[in-house]
């Protein structure tokens, strides 16, 4: 597999998720708290370095997602749980926050946190 192997890609991909998360989780604390200037400053400083994490984020998990050929669909049965997680979650955090709802956001949050622990103790990426 050359320089990029399923495990340089599967830690990658931990990397930016929990680069993501802990960024995730202070906007999510900066809106609880109403720190509100503080939050929309924080999200202009970091636009462009969040939009980068969650693309390599992305692009490692389709990697290795598809790293498993045709049988994709038959990855363990968590995988399709914290897909579906996350797909809901992505849209209630983008309402969440661009509305500055603290509902949504921290559902939103709560759903990304579960996934990541599902992913570390469920998972077949042998974390933990």
């Amino acid at each position: 597999m050359g320089t990029f192997g399923v495990d340089f890609v599967k830690h990658l991909h931990l990397a930016t998720v929990l680069l993501f998360l802990f960024s995730y989780l202070y906007k999510t604390l900066l809106l609880f708290t109403d720190e509100i200037k503080a939050l929309e400053s924080y999200k202009k400083k970091t636009i462009a370095l969040e939009g980068v994490i969650s693309l390599v984020f992305l692009i490692t998990g389709i990697y290795m997602l598809t790293s498993h050929g045709m049988d994709w669909m038959k990855v363990n049965s968590w995988f399709h749980i914290k897909l579906t997680m996350v797909i809901i979650a992505l849209p209630l955090g983008f309402i969440g926050f661009k509305r500055r709802n603290k509902m949504l956001a921290g559902a939103s949050t709560l759903l990304f946190v579960i996934v990541l622990i599902l992913a570390l103790v469920n998972g077949s990426s042998n974390y933990l």
